[in-house]
């Protein structure tokens, strides 16, 4: 688990001092935690949990997933709103599927031109 905490804290750029402020509580808590020389209590596993939106299991080593659940979901119910699109596309010749890339391409462009 502590290598976990730590490699998200340095992918992240986080200092232990900025990791602690940000959960609220004291680097030397972190660094405790990540030399596992610290109990963690369930309180500082969520904070830890929500601060690198990665699930708890992933925290203490159950799972190999980051992913948070809420980001789950909100993929899910992406796809679920996209998917009659994605089987017109499906039905599509390959000529006409990059026709339809290359229009969100352009779309995207005068989008971004516009803000």
């Amino acid at each position: 688990m502590e290598n976990r905490i730590r490699e998200l804290r340095k992918n992240r750029g986080m200092n232990q001092e900025a990791l602690a402020s940000f959960i609220g509580v004291s680097q030397q808590t972190i660094s405790k935690i990540e030399r596992n020389t610290d109990s963690l209590s369930v309180d500082i596993l969520i904070r830890l949990s929500d601060q690198f939106n990665v699930t708890t299991d992933y925290l203490l080593g159950l799972s190999d997933e980051k992913r948070n659940i809420s980001t789950e979901r909100r993929v899910r119910d992406k796809l679920e709103e996209y998917h009659d699109f994605v089987g017109e596309y499906e039905k599509l010749n390959e000529y006409n599927k990059k026709a339809v890339v290359e229009i969100i391409k352009a779309l995207r462009e005068i989008q971004g031109s516009e803000l």
